[in-house]
């Protein structure tokens, strides 16, 4: 059995700029920022670990052809990470819709990543 569970914070948000819009873009922009930290941390210790083993990354990862099971674990995570850039939008969708509306979240999400 299977509960779903709203991961969501009720009430009204904080607002640090005038117009809301300009808040949302810059919650996105900061969700952004984060993924891109931990990414470089990430090929940078793997890079650190593969030079102490004398291996260079750099000709394989730039000549690498990911396979059809690699594009959809990235798909999948590309979904993932546009669920977590697109929360405000969903949790001010939900607020005005009164409902998650699964379906249409996941058709937004779908157009954006194309």
């Amino acid at each position: 059995m299977s509960i779903s569970v709203k991961r969501s914070i009720k009430g009204r948000r904080p607002q640090f700029f005038e117009d809301v819009e300009t808040d949302r873009l810059q919650g996105m922009l900061m969700a952004m920022a984060t993924e891109m930290a931990v990414l470089y941390e990430r090929v940078d210790t793997l890079e650190r670990v593969a030079a102490r083993k004398g291996i260079v990354l750099a000709d394989e990862v730039q000549g690498f052809e990911p396979d059809e099971a690699v594009q959809a674990e990235r798909e999948a995570w590309r979904q993932k990470f546009l669920a977590r850039l697109f929360y405000l939008y969903r949790e001010e969708l939900d607020d005005r819709l009164g409902h998650e509306n699964d379906e249409q979240y996941r058709q937004f999400l779908k157009d954006v990543g194309r």
